[in-house]
């Protein structure tokens, strides 16, 4: 489905580069259209709390970008929203 992805990603943000598993979902069609979902690093690591509130890139396996915005940080899933195209 080209509204969904979940899998495996990196997130880029300043010189990291962390491994996470995401879902991302958007329910609007077009070119110009907003996303939003989870980010869950992988294993022990966590999201840092200076992160909350900053914009990153997603990377997926295949090379396809995104940009989020971190609606927080710490243990477990955190919650991002996108805009433009969804990299799936």
């Amino acid at each position: 489905m080209e509204n969904f992805y979940r899998g495996p990603a990196t997130l880029l943000t300043g010189a990291a580069e962390v491994p996470v598993d995401v879902a991302l979902f958007t329910e609007e069609s077009g070119a110009e259209r907003a996303w939003s979902g989870t980010v869950r690093p992988e294993g022990e690591q966590r999201l840092w709390v200076e992160l909350e509130g900053d914009t990153a890139r997603l990377r997926l396996p295949d090379g396809r970008m995104g940009t989020v915005t971190l609606l927080g940080s710490g243990w477990g899933p955190v919650e991002v929203s996108g805009e433009g195209p969804l990299p799936t």
